[in-house]
């Protein structure tokens, strides 16, 4: 792995202790190997984005980190805890403690808003109040600007705004760790940016840490304090946005080519 040598020395020592260590990690489907070796650590209060083309592993990777896929080698811990070796109740612990934005928004269609944001209270919010759930319901819908939306079905909504619902919804507990799989793909390109930067107003306010997927440059640029570049199952680059773009190196120029 090609390491830029500043993000260790300047970037990462602003940031808080490991939220997660990933190291020499691999995942294979039969003889292919997805994750090969592949290393990463994330630092509380940092947005991480793994670059890589389609079907390169990245979504495997955070199905990972979540546990909803074993490893065969390697460690990953997440909050100083080895997943693989977490029995069922302490992984839901674990989840309790992520938010996880799926690329399709995941909502439920027969639920409203409301209820789909609610839906994760009654799972793991336990002992609140109705006016409590009510109140945080109410800050989740600020926070993305949809808090006249909230009777509405999924059906009701746009692509953009069902993002927006998810984004809120996994925010919902105030997790210490957020994953984002694609969280702009299929969207225009003023809707793309208004969620890149909620995504960073939320790290902000919050002071979550990130991994997000994705190979939507722009949202990278917006988003990342770090980018990890994927290639062949590893960390092939590490760096700033900045320092990888003029890396003179033809596999990670070709991320950067029209930026």
């Amino acid at each position: 792995m090609e390491t830029i040598s500043r993000t260790n020395t300047e970037a990462l020592p602003k940031y808080g202790e490991s939220i997660i260590e990933i190291s020499s990690l691999c995942k294979s489907f039969g003889d292919n190997y997805v994750l090969n070796q592949f290393n990463l650590t994330v630092r509380r209060g940092e947005n991480v984005v793994v670059l890589g083309k389609s079907g390169c592993g990245k979504s495997v990777l955070i199905k990972c980190v979540v546990g909803l896929l074993k490893y065969e080698e390697g460690s990953l811990q997440v909050f100083g805890k080895e997943i693989n070796s977490l029995k069922q109740k302490e992984l839901d612990e674990m989840r309790a403690r992520i938010g996880f934005v799926f690329q399709s928004s995941a909502l439920y269609d027969s639920m409203t808003v409301r209820q789909n944001l609610e839906f994760a209270l009654r799972r793991h919010g336990k002992g609140k109040t109705k006016q409590e759930v009510d109140q945080l319901v109410e800050e989740m819908l600020d926070n993305v600007s949809l808090a006249n939306a909230i009777n509405l079905m999924p059906s009701e909504l746009s692509g953009g705004m069902r993002k927006r619902i998810g984004l809120a919804r996994s925010l919902i507990l105030k997790p210490e760790l957020m994953l984002y799989d694609e969280p702009t793909t299929g969207l225009d390109p003023i809707t793309a940016e208004e969620i890149s930067n909620m995504m960073l107003a939320m790290q902000h306010k919050y002071n979550t840490s990130s991994i997000i997927i994705s190979h939507d440059m722009h949202c990278a640029r917006l988003t990342a304090n770090r980018l990890a570049v994927m290639i062949d199952g590893i960390n092939y680059a590490e760096g700033t946005f900045e320092e990888l773009s003029k890396m003179n190196d033809p596999k990670v120029n070709a991320f950067f080519k029209k930026q």
